[in-house]
């Protein structure tokens, strides 16, 4: 660990490093881990989707699949087509819990970790909306009027824990397959027919 010096100059406090060190080499392609993200509704075919890309990437890299199940274990179906490790996992769904499960994926040897569903971490219940709105409850301690003038404040933590998850997933060297629910949305038009939006 880097030995740290503390001093104050006008109150604030400064931490002195030592210098780091770094290496550099030709750039060489190698095995740079994946992020693959599978949108579609619900029943298109996205865990078996998913279950079987990992499949074909633990052919390549050897090591075991990992799948986290927001899902009441119906990743499960799949269990005598595919060969896994199931994590079952539950709300909350906030995004240092994804980052939580992930970990242990990951600290139990996962080559290729399955997110199913990562959709749960936005709409699930203790996800980023349910986060920010006891965020605005309570900074504006059921002052309704209060309560609109804090709405984007009250995004700070929610969106601070969610860069952690992001932050924290690219530093991890293993490959990962994030499912999303997709919906099909439409958008109205004013005096004339609403405007198809496709699945989104």
């Amino acid at each position: 660990p880097q030995q740290r010096r503390t001093r104050r100059i006008l109150g604030v406090l400064i931490v002195n490093r030592q210098t780091r060190a770094f290496t550099d080499s030709p750039a060489v392609r190698s095995q740079v881990p994946l992020l693959i993200g599978l949108a579609g509704p619900s029943g298109g075919g996205k865990t078996f989707s998913a279950l079987r890309l990992a499949t074909g990437i633990q052919r390549v890299v050897g090591g075991d699949i990992f799948g986290i199940d927001t899902e009441a274990n119906r990743m499960l179906h799949y269990a005598d087509k595919f060969k896994f490790r199931h994590v079952p996992f539950g709300a909350p769904f906030d995004p240092l819990s994804y980052l939580e499960v992930i970990q242990y994926a990951h600290g139990k040897g996962a080559k290729v970790i399955v997110v199913d569903s990562q959709s749960h971490e936005h709409e699930g219940p203790g996800g980023l909306l349910e986060m920010h709105a006891a965020e605005v409850d309570r900074l504006s301690k059921g002052d309704w009027q209060k309560a609109e003038r804090v709405k984007m404040l009250a995004w700070s933590k929610p969106k601070a824990d969610r860069r952690r998850l992001l932050n924290s997933l690219l530093q991890l060297p293993c490959h990962f397959i994030f499912c999303f629910r997709a919906k099909e949305k439409i958008k109205p038009v004013k005096g004339g027919e609403p405007q198809k939006l496709g699945f989104m």
